[in-house]
């Protein structure tokens, strides 16, 4: 059984940030939150602070890099202020171009008026970054069966092929090529549907999110997921318990152009 961790609930929305390094007309620090996944932030060697307004919890963090441009390395460093003006590191990562990472680390509270920091280091050059999330992750209440699929997986090719005559195939074409899946919940509570799936469905129904189908098996398989339709939560009729599913479409860091 495959539980798997979605990050759609990003702290980091709605906070105006503090960024001391250079800023690009078109390509500002705002980018880096949007959930667009088509704009950037061009980030080279900086601060981002973001103040809190009320007790935050986190326990995720999520960067999805398009491209590095130069040479050196390049980290992304996650911190908070644990206490007044002194910050503890929660975890640093190396995004090479096309990366798309989920970094879970021990709960921590970043309380009222503190400080979430990330703090970008680039030898020369320039990080393009789509998407940077930091929360808590939705952790299913229970895993999925048959229907759990690798976003990884090619999924709805469509092929045109042309016959001659003679029934000989001249050539064909692809008309589409998606990575298309499922998010299929079954024997959920309804507290849980209430509490936890149905703020999530309202997010995906407006919103891309950050997809990690099985973060025990394949850590590294990430997608940056959009809806492409909600069924209503149904109940199954044995005791109280009800299933839930949406239908995704999928993006994988090192595919863009799908």
């Amino acid at each position: 059984m495959i539980y798997p961790k979605i990050l759609f609930s990003n702290s980091l929305r709605g906070l105006t940030p503090s960024w001391s390094g250079t800023t690009l007309s078109g390509k500002p620090p705002a980018n880096s939150y949007d959930w667009s996944d088509y704009s950037y932030f061009e980030a080279d060697t900086g601060v981002l602070d973001f103040t809190v307004a009320v007790d935050t919890t986190l326990d995720t963090f999520s960067a999805y890099v398009a491209t590095f441009t130069g040479s050196g390395t390049e980290t992304i460093e996650l911190q908070y202020e644990s206490a007044a003006s002194t910050f503890t590191s929660l975890v640093t990562i190396n995004p090479a171009g096309g990366k798309l990472t989920f970094n879970e680390f021990t709960a921590v509270t970043v309380l009222a008026t503190r400080k979430i920091r990330i703090i970008v280091t680039v030898g020369t050059g320039a990080l393009l970054i789509r998407q940077l999330v930091v929360g808590e992750a939705m952790v299913a209440e229970q895993g999925q069966y048959q229907s759990a699929t690798s976003p990884r997986l090619l999924g709805g090719v469509k092929v045109t092929n042309t016959i001659s005559a003679n029934g000989s195939i001249l050539g064909r074409s692809i008309k589409r090529v998606e990575r298309m899946g499922k998010l299929e919940l079954e024997y959920l509570s309804p507290a849980w549907v209430r509490s936890t799936w149905e703020p999530f469905a309202a997010h995906a129904a407006r919103y891309p999110f950050i997809y990690a189908w099985n973060t025990r098996d394949y850590p590294t398989e990430i997608a940056f997921s959009a809806c492409e339709g909600i069924e209503t939560p149904k109940h199954m009729g044995k005791g109280d318990k009800m299933s839930a599913s949406m239908k995704l479409r999928n993006l994988i860091a090192d595919e863009f152009a799908i």
